[in-house]
């Protein structure tokens, strides 16, 4: 959003950082009265939405998420996490539990105040301004409630600005309702807008992009079965087709796709956008093996899964070699993961990296590598755009509903191996059964999409968290099913309101 970003200086007077997100504003900002007396600020409140997705807590830094899942684990600052990947888990939270839950109604509530007030009079303002304004903050505000959902369940749903005393006293929302609403949004939303960003400003949501998110939402509903596979096989063929009308498609090379040099590139359908006025997290310092603040380590269990170059896995492929384990490997690997061998940054030099003999805090010898580095330096202090929906999901959900309705045809083939190729690796082996070819896609999802939040959701959508995690054998993960499905409903949250009820279990 390159020259909309100008206006964030001005939207921060009205959009103030708070956990609280109905807390009274500041005193040097200008109330939701005045500030909304002036439709000409709707052009701001909407950069306050958006800037409210950049939240560590929303969208700004999604591999916390990869910490509970059998890609990584975390192992300092994110204690919360630490327990619950341990299957210990304490609704009185404090930290992710509660921010997750708290930032993501900060962005609906700004939505919702937007939305109130869309048809404030303006001087400047034009018509053609208020239905993107209304379209983008209505998708926004069902992201929002679509990440709720999949992550607490039932929820408090409302779709005007509510004060505190309100907030105090609302009920759980049976997540079914939430979810028809979102998807509805979705539709309305993209009805609204056009396959190029409004007023050409990147970052600005599209048609393709919201359709994207219909297409997903649907694909989570589908497996399970809330919704039927042939509705969300067409809900991904719509997507597609706008994607594809507007020339949307793969990025040349995998890696190039996560680079500063190569942001706004074709397959971003949609993006979490920084840049060095408005940086997000910072996800080197966090992340990288030479992060001042490594907190992640990357799991054996991920690193083994990647595939030699000739398709197949390492315990059956003639090119695995255990002398030199990373060599003949499917290309993605080196590019999300810094494995021995390789050299990482320190920031000012190049050094050799062993895993954790050289970086004592790790607890495996692998740390992340995708968006935190590019030949061996730092690229990402939370000025790279960080992917919500690519092109590539489209394509791997495309081949996923085309199995679950007729089969692994050769459209479903072709869908995951334009992914498959794009990476360098071979096609998909012909003659599957659709058992065979669904567990490829969800192979080819999990190396596809490693570090980009999106693991722990399949897992859980896919019903194969509970097998998968307690079959990591590696540093005492679990995962505690009919429990750990849903995160607790934060104890903090229903010390304020009585009519909150807890998830199973907690």
């Amino acid at each position: 959003m390159q020259r909309i970003i100008i206006l964030l200086t001005a939207a921060s007077l009205l959009f103030g950082c708070s956990k609280d997100y109905l807390s009274k504003l500041p005193k040097d900002t200008l109330s939701p009265e005045t500030f909304y007396a002036n439709g000409d600020n709707l052009k701001i409140a909407l950069i306050g939405i958006y800037d409210a997705l950049q939240s560590e807590n929303n969208f700004g830094k999604l591999p916390d998420l990869e910490g509970i899942t059998d890609n990584g684990v975390h192992f300092k600052y994110e204690t919360e996490l630490i327990s619950f990947a341990q299957g210990i888990t304490n609704a009185n939270s404090t930290q992710r539990f509660a921010t997750y839950y708290q930032s993501a109604y900060q962005l609906i509530q700004r939505a919702n105040l937007v939305l109130d007030n869309i048809h404030a009079p303006g001087n400047v303002i034009t018509a053609a301004d208020r239905i993107a304004i209304k379209a983008e903050a209505r998708a926004l505000r069902a992201l929002a409630y679509m990440r709720l959902v999949y992550l607490y369940g039932d929820v408090p749903f409302y779709t005007t600005n509510i004060d505190l005393a309100t907030s105090k006293e609302l009920s759980r929302t049976n997540r079914d309702t939430v979810i028809n609403f979102i998807l509805g949004e979705f539709q309305s939303a993209a009805d609204s807008l056009s396959i190029k960003p409004y007023n050409n400003e990147k970052g600005r949501l599209t048609k393709q992009a919201v359709l994207a998110l219909k297409a997903r939402c649907m694909l989570y509903e589908a497996r399970m079965q809330h919704q039927s596979w042939a509705s969300a096989w067409t809900a991904i063929q719509q997507a597609l087709t706008t994607a594809d009308a507007a020339g949307n498609g793969l990025n040349s090379t995998f890696e190039s796709t996560f680079t500063i040099a190569n942001i706004d590139n074709k397959e971003m359908l949609f993006a979490c956008k920084g840049n060095d006025l408005d940086k997000m997290a910072n996800i080197y310092t966090f992340f990288a093996a030479g992060g001042g603040n490594l907190s992640l380590s990357v799991h054996t269990n991920l690193v083994n899964d990647f595939y030699c170059t000739d398709g197949l896995p390492v315990n059956s492929s003639p090119l695995y070699n255990a002398a030199s384990p990373y060599n003949n490997r499917d290309p993605r690997l080196k590019a999300s993961i810094s494995t021995p061998g390789d050299t990482y940054s320190t920031g000012t030099q190049l050094l050799a990296f062993n895993g954790h003999t050289t970086i004592g805090v790790l607890q495996t010898n692998f740390a992340m590598k995708k968006f935190t580095t590019i030949n061996g330096l730092a690229q990402n202090q939370g000025q790279l755009d960080f992917p919500v929906i690519r092109y590539a999901d489209l394509l791997l959900m495309a081949a996923e509903a085309e199995n679950e309705v007729n089969g692994p045809t050769a459209n479903a083939y072709a869908a995951i191996n334009k992914v498959r190729a794009r990476a360098g690796m071979p096609v998909v082996t012909t003659g599957l059964s659709a058992n065979l070819f669904r567990q490829e896609v969800i192979h080819e999802r999990r190396i596809e999409f490693a570090f980009e939040g999106l693991r722990w959701f399949d897992l859980v959508t896919l019903g194969i968290a509970d097998s998968v995690i307690n079959n990591i054998g590696e540093l005492n993960r679990k995962f505690v099913s009919h429990q750990q499905e849903l995160f607790p409903i934060p104890q903090s949250e229903r010390d304020l309101n009585p009519n909150l009820t807890q998830n199973p279990g907690y």
